[in-house]
């Protein structure tokens, strides 16, 4: 009977782990949120998964165990390092490190086996338990989270891997005879890295589930939790749950495209991830499963060298896809190819694969696991820390402003419970976010505006801008009479849209319109300013009052300041400027602007390094 490779799905694991550190770092730390030129931090992203390819040749010198061993060694001790950093470039080099030895352990996995489908159901399994543990501790993963208690987390499951990797069957070697038609084809090794990015992308991703709309952010979390562990199922005897190859092959493509066009208006509001998507996701999680248990069956010349070079060349079209997905926002070019071709070439890898020889029996533990992934999802609001109650101001209308910059301090760290606690402490009634995001891989998979409302205990308001899963948002303690969002014309880069929200204040209606402008280059059109002066100019027709915050990318003065001061806008903050910000440098560029009826006092500017830009206040009071 076949085995599943527990040292795999342990190493998985772990180096999911790094991953997620490792892609946040290149956009904080080497993008530096985009001052950097994005050939220079691919650049530097590509040496690491090219480097993986010298494991082929080095085989050829060191015995091929000594290479898993190392490989997984150097992941084991990064991982241990990433722990005890800081941020800043020891986060960096730290991950960094941590993803060249998992690159190399895998891929010198794939040159010291003689069957892969251990392997492949060892892979899946590491993405299903990677996925349920993301979900229980709510994307806060246990190196942005200090004390004792991840410590020892950390511990036990670095000491089953390297328990694991001591254990781990000798079947076979680089000095073992090949069979002709030995079982994995070296092409079939190409189909780990592409399985991963759509993991992370939409399959194992419990954020893009909380983010679609209609589902309670708990239930969707332990639905996707639950769906990859059972998926193991599927991975370990791909025969008996799919009969043939076609079917987890169509069914993986069909869930892509599903993910790909998963957008709709609901409830005033453009471009959300409709409720159903969910079920695209765990389709695309069984299917995936099922693509990787066929393909252990592959036949095919059983050659060392080409399996690692397949490996090891999966994994730079994990990264190659993966900057052609997220790039693509900043290009402004469509991207929603990316998890369809994506798909579609792990399809191809298995569609002809023949009926596994052997076959595993997991159901029973897969149900088990799946049952404690569940309950464990389920049990996070009974431990989460949401840190003081909240005491908003009783003599005004407080309201704060601040772009979250994806929850990431400047020196690298995710800092979402810092942003949090900094909101709490400016007593606000309405919060209004910017770079808001909710599922990227890119940025660890996480629903920061869940984190965010959850801990203020205040209701969210999701308006996409950039895709369905990125933009803005509204928090607020006050009753709601009204949604709807407006995209607004094309400006800079990435997508931009104003979300009016009417609220009742102390008897009386008002409206609020959060925004975060990507205008052109010295706003040399005004499209977007002129945009929110009509909304304003329509919001305040019948004698309302307005309310226009966020980062609007504008210094007072300006063309398009004048545009919106047009609009009857005036500047709350004026009698408090000019803000000092010797910490973040950033420019006045936020702003709280409201039409004559208002008037602010008591601001606030809370210049923290927990985002690119400071977190602003105002109270606002009746003229």
């Amino acid at each position: 009977m076949s085995r599943i490779r527990w040292d795999v799905l342990l190493g998985v694991v772990v180096l999911a782990d790094v991953v997620l550190v490792f892609l946040p770092s290149l956009i904080t730390l080497v993008g530096k949120a985009g001052e950097t030129p994005a050939e220079v931090m691919g650049a530097y992203a590509l040496v690491w998964f090219v480097a993986a390819f010298l494991t082929v040749p080095l085989a050829r010198f060191v015995p091929g165990s000594w290479l898993v061993a190392g490989g997984g060694g150097l992941l084991v001790a990064a991982r241990l390092v990433l722990q005890g950093t800081d941020g800043g470039d020891a986060q960096l080099y730290a991950a960094s490190a941590g993803l060249l030895g998992g690159l190399v352990w895998l891929t010198a996995t794939a040159m010291t086996v003689r069957d892969a489908a251990p392997v492949m159901t060892g892979f899946a399994g590491g993405l299903a338990v990677a996925a349920a543990l993301h979900a229980a501790i709510e994307g806060i993963d246990l190196v942005w989270r200090a004390g004792v208690v991840p410590w020892l987390l950390l511990a036990v499951y670095l000491a089953l891997f390297v328990f694991a990797l001591t254990r781990r069957p000798s079947d076979g070697g680089l000095e073992a005879p090949a069979e002709p038609e030995a079982p994995g084809a070296p092409r079939i090794w190409l189909a780990a890295g592409p399985a991963f990015l759509l993991w992370g992308i939409y399959t194992g991703n419990a954020a893009h589930a909380q983010a679609s709309a209609g589902w309670s952010g708990g239930v969707a979390a332990a639905v996707v939790a639950g769906a990859a562990v059972l998926s193991v199922t599927v991975a370990a005897r791909p025969r008996f749950w799919t009969r043939h190859p076609l079917v987890p092959a169509a069914g993986l493509v069909l869930s892509a495209v599903g993910f790909a066009a998963g957008r709709a208006t609901v409830d005033g509001v453009h471009g959300v991830s409709p409720g159903w998507t969910v079920g695209a996701q765990v389709l695309g999680q069984f299917a995936l499963a099922g693509c990787l248990g066929w393909a252990a069956s592959v036949p095919g010349p059983d050659r060392p060298g080409r399996r690692g070079t397949a490996m090891a060349g999966g994994w730079l079209l994990f990264v190659v896809l993966m900057f052609a997905y997220y790039s693509a926002y900043d290009l402004g070019t469509p991207n929603r190819w990316v998890p369809v071709v994506t798909a579609f070439g792990v399809a191809l890898l298995v569609v002809r694969a023949p009926a596994p020889r052997r076959e595993n029996g997991l159901e029973v533990w897969a149900a088990g696991a799946a049952a404690v992934a569940v309950l464990a999802v389920a049990a996070v609001p009974l431990w989460r820390d949401t840190g003081p109650g909240r005491r908003p101001v009783d003599d005004g209308l407080r309201v704060a402003a601040y772009n979250v910059r994806m929850g990431y301090g400047l020196d690298g760290t995710m800092t979402v419970t810092q942003q949090a606690d900094v909101l709490r402490a400016m007593r606000p009634h309405v919060v209004v976010l910017g770079e808001v995001d909710r599922a990227w891989l890119l940025n660890g998979g996480r629903d920061s505006l869940r984190l965010l409302a959850e801990r203020l205990g205040m209701r969210a308001i999701w308006a996409p801008a950039g895709d369905e899963v990125w933009g803005d948002a509204l928090l607020t303690d006050l009753p709601v009479t009204s949604v709807r969002n407006t995209p607004l014309v094309k400006g800079g880069p990435t997508g931009a849209q104003a979300l009016s929200v009417g609220l009742r204040w102390q008897g009386r209606d008002l409206t609020v319109i959060a925004t975060h402008t990507q205008p052109p280059p010295d706003w040399s059109d005004l499209g977007q300013a002129e945009q929110l002066a009509g909304l304003v100019r329509d919001a305040g027709k019948d004698g309302r009052q307005v309310v226009l915050a966020g980062d609007l990318n504008l210094e007072p003065g300006t063309r398009p300041w004048h545009t919106l001061m047009g609009a009857g806008l005036t500047d709350a903050l004026a009698s408090s400027r000019p803000f000092a910000t010797p910490v973040t440098g950033s420019a006045p560029i936020d702003h709280i602007l409201v039409t004559p009826g208002l008037a602010g006092h008591d601001a606030t500017n809370e210049d923290v390094s927990y985002s690119d830009h400071p977190a602003i206040a105002v109270t606002l009071t009746a003229k």
